[in-house]
């Protein structure tokens, strides 16, 4: 299955190009290795470690949104609801139809659990912070948190992978951030702020997708494969 998810991977990252385009992120060489990569290497690792499984394809079809919501999220600080919701709906469609097959109704009851709990703790946070923390994060909560339930053994053990999740995302973030901030300080702009207003800088906000994706997807696997 690895080489089968490289080689959906590279499809599917090939097909997300004219996407990403519409979101005004630059066509270069360098970016078409890099979003072609995102895609490819993680469906690949998923193949491998998950096997010849149905569930393998809601894990995939996860990657692939994420590896999208990343790229723009770098390069114009949003999480696309043009990538998100169908997300969401593919995701929703798919982890019912295995489930169902399966006669394990009760995983779909995970996913929404962890998804409510991933994504009710993140409002939280966007409100505390005064909305330092987008929405685009609140709703990219969602269609992770569905997957991060749906692998999981039993509702203990879904809701413990989404704390896991946030826990590693936001360990990630603080060392993301405070490695942009320290370059910032020296005058260079490693991930230039689209939103900021030169009067009034902001030398510590960064994109929190990437941090998130990588934990969902750490995790995730992780879940599979220790369950």
């Amino acid at each position: 299955m690895v080489i089968a998810g490289l080689a959906i991977g590279f499809v599917a990252g090939r097909r997300l190009l004219p996407v990403l385009w519409k979101f005004q992120v630059r066509n270069s060489r360098s970016l078409r290795v890099m979003v072609t990569a995102l895609t490819a290497l993680p469906l690949g690792i998923a193949g491998g470690l998950m096997g010849t499984t149905w569930d393998v394809i809601p894990v995939w079809v996860l990657f692939v949104a994420l590896a999208g919501v990343t790229t723009v999220d770098l390069f114009h600080y949003r999480i696309p609801n043009a990538i998100v919701f169908p997300a969401v709906l593919v995701l929703l469609s798919l982890m019912t139809l295995i489930s169902l097959l399966r006669h394990e109704p009760g995983a779909i009851g995970q996913a929404f659990a962890a998804a409510g709990l991933y994504g009710g703790i993140m409002a939280i946070l966007h409100s505390a912070s005064g909305g330092s923390l987008g929405w685009g994060d609140v709703k990219l909560a969602l269609p992770v948190g569905l997957v991060l339930g749906w692998v999981g053994s039993g509702y203990g053990q879904s809701l413990l992978a989404v704390l896991l999740a946030f826990g590693l995302a936001s360990l990630i973030g603080v060392v993301m951030g405070v490695i942009v901030w320290g370059i910032r300080k020296w005058g260079i702009e490693l991930l230039p702020d689209p939103l900021a207003d030169p009067d009034n800088p902001r030398p510590t906000v960064f994109p929190f997708a990437p941090s998130m994706a990588v934990a969902a997807a750490a995790v995730v696997l992780a879940v599979y494969t220790g369950s």
